[in-house]
């Protein structure tokens, strides 16, 4: 059984983040939190108990891209989700914490374990 939590983040991809973060930091006037290393530039916002995420790469995978824009939805119980997924016949792109789908209309929606 899939239990949602709340909504953790949203990720959008840009194709030059500094003009995106002149938006978003001088005329939205979010706040940069931290953001590790993963290996493609990008910044991390907070947005209350929520985060935004900028990624600036180019798709890298076929099908299933976790770098692909998509919000993110906490779970309980990742391993739970994942088998709730295969119950249903649902493919996922799994990474240490996290399972990524497309929904009906092929929008990314990832799951991830609450913290």
């Amino acid at each position: 059984m899939i239990r949602p939590g709340r909504l953790h983040h949203a990720s959008i991809r840009t194709s030059d983040l500094e003009r995106s973060r002149r938006f978003y930091e001088d005329v939205l006037k979010l706040e940069l939190i931290p953001r590790p290393d993963l290996g493609f530039p990008g910044v991390w916002y907070g947005l209350g108990e929520s985060q935004l995420h900028l990624l600036e790469l180019p798709k890298r995978l076929e099908g299933i891209d976790p770098s692909d824009p998509h919000f993110a939805i906490e779970v309980e119980d990742i391993e739970q989700t994942k088998q709730a997924l295969r119950d249903e016949g649902v493919e996922y792109f799994e990474l240490p914490g996290g399972a990524w789908v497309h929904d009906p209309d092929g929008y990314v929606v990832e799951f991830r374990q609450r913290s």
